[in-house]
């Protein structure tokens, strides 16, 4: 077959034919020679030997297309990004002009209305003296009158009248004379306006930000598995409500991207798919199963799948949508019992079985099983329900198997291989595990009322009491900052949000 060019050397441009174990390179025959004191092997004489099946690889590869198509993904969503931040600074620049100018208005209006009352004072006060300039204009028109055409007795009352009315004329024009006042209104801006107006429109700037965003959680950036600390959010017991003919167990939770809880109800009359809030509050219609639904995982971001829930060995795949209808999109039947189920890839899960086995197992979205045929470390014994959960470390390609009667949990290396089984005085009876964050390990003890930490290599990180009795269901949002538990037991079944931060050191 055409192996597009994977088979030729890279230095040299000639057919591989050696391996040098001492570099863990492929060689050609040019290269060979300066591999002649190495451990170099011919490919003919190596090619024997057991390699891991295609089609082990082939799901190694289809993680690599899903953080490369994630990759994809974030950079589209970083674009939207750009778009929506140049929408904002145009927004932000028409709403600061806008308040500006409602600024200026208001100020328009009071200083108009202030300038008015001045002026309306000044009139007056000017009315005033003209009035009184009026006066004298009056007298001096009956003296002019007099001269040409009065009697002498009328010129003799005009003299006496005006010897008296004289000094208050004198009086009067002396004190307008002394309160004549040149009035003119001018404004003045506070310095921090005529500053920014003389720095002109450089004064406004773009500021821009970079941010490293292939982790949301700043708990996931740590380079180094680190403690947390658990806060409780919210607490409900779980009580019949609306068509609910039983009190819920939730035995699969899950949270979709945009942080709704996904739960599912396990009880005989109840089966059902619930969305909740993050008050944990019902939200929607629920969707009711067939059959009795086991697990839950959130495969992208409106589509849920199922085990359980349909006649027989079944999943189901789900959509939901962003006003909470849930919609059964598929049915997947398959070949063994699924109780667990975490997600590999985009497109491939894997579940833990019961009644089978195999332990652990793989099926796509497509509905195609595979198995764990090459470096599976796990103790190949059969479980019965519930006595087995399974989740995925997706980054360091580690499966993780909790055995609730041995009291152990399970951690094997699907790449290199190795494998460990960690028990300690912590780990009672797990249950329900997930990934955490900065890729470690959360366990349900049920026995021991509380959730145990665990990094990818076996090391206790911390235990958790949690205020309910034997929790069995654990996940956490996809930012990596809420942890919602669920129990399993008679008569105080609960469901609890948690908000995650990092151990102060």
């Amino acid at each position: 077959m055409d192996m597009k060019g994977m088979d030729i050397c890279q230095s040299d441009g000639k057919k591989i034919k050696f391996y040098c174990h001492d570099h863990s390179k492929l060689c050609c025959t040019t290269c060979g020679i300066l591999h002649a004191k190495c451990q170099l092997d011919e490919i003919s004489r190596v090619s024997g030997r057991k390699v891991p099946d295609p089609s082990f690889l082939k799901q190694i590869l289809l993680q690599s297309e899903a953080d490369a198509d994630s990759l994809i993904a974030n950079c589209k969503q970083s674009k939207t990004g750009l778009n929506q931040s140049i929408a904002n600074i145009s927004k932000e620049l028409q709403e600061m002009r806008d308040r500006v100018m409602k600024l200026f208005d208001m100020a328009e209006k009071r200083i108009m209305n202030e300038a008015n009352a001045v002026k309306s004072v000044e009139v007056k006060r000017l009315d005033d003296i003209n009035a009184a300039s009026s006066k004298i204009n009056q007298v001096l028109s009956v003296c002019s009158a007099l001269l040409e055409n009065g009697t002498p007795d009328q010129k003799y009352i005009f003299w006496r009248n005006f010897q008296q009315r004289n000094e208050t004329f004198i009086s009067d024009i002396t004190e307008q004379r002394n309160e004549q006042v040149t009035t003119k209104m001018t404004l003045s801006f506070p310095k921090e306006l005529t500053t920014i107006l003389e720095k002109g429109n450089n004064d406004i700037k773009l500021n821009c930000e970079r941010k490293q965003t292939v982790e949301t959680s700043l708990i996931s950036l740590s380079s180094q598995p680190r403690p947390i600390t658990l806060k409780l959010l919210v607490s409900v017991d779980l009580q019949k409500t609306g068509d609910d003919k039983e009190k819920p167990l939730l035995s699969g939770l899950d949270f979709l991207p945009d942080g709704r809880l996904v739960a599912v109800d396990n009880r005989n009359k109840n089966k059902k798919c619930i969305i909740l809030n993050e008050r944990l509050e019902r939200l929607g219609t629920p969707y009711k199963f067939k059959d009795y639904p086991y697990s839950v995982v959130c495969v992208s971001h409106d589509t849920l799948c199922v085990t359980g829930g349909g006649a027989g060995k079944v999943v189901c795949l789900l959509s939901v949508s962003t006003d909470n209808t849930i919609t059964l999109t598929r049915e997947i039947n398959t070949t063994s019992l699924f109780d667990s189920i975490c997600c590999m890839s985009p497109s491939n899960m894997v579940v833990s079985t019961y009644n089978d086995p195999r332990p652990v197992r793989m099926i796509s979205v497509d509905g195609v099983e595979s198995d764990f045929d090459y470096f599976l470390t796990f103790p190949m014994k059969t479980y019965k329900l519930d006595e087995s959960a399974c989740t995925y470390v997706q980054t360091k390609n580690t499966l993780v198997l909790t055995d609730q009667l041995a009291h152990t949990v399970y951690m094997n290396d699907t790449v290199n291989g190795t494998s460990r089984a960690v028990t300690n005085e912590n780990i009672q009876e797990p249950r329900g595990a997930c990934v955490g964050p900065g890729y470690t390990v959360l366990v349900c003890s049920s026995a021991n009322d509380s959730i145990v930490h665990l990094t990818i290599h076996g090391k206790m990180l911390g235990t958790y009491p949690v205020d309910m009795k034997s929790p069995n269901s654990i996940c956490v949002s996809k930012d990596g900052t809420r942890i919602a538990v669920s129990n399993n037991y008679r008569g105080a079944r609960k469901l609890q949000l948690y908000k995650i931060s990092p151990a102060m050191s």
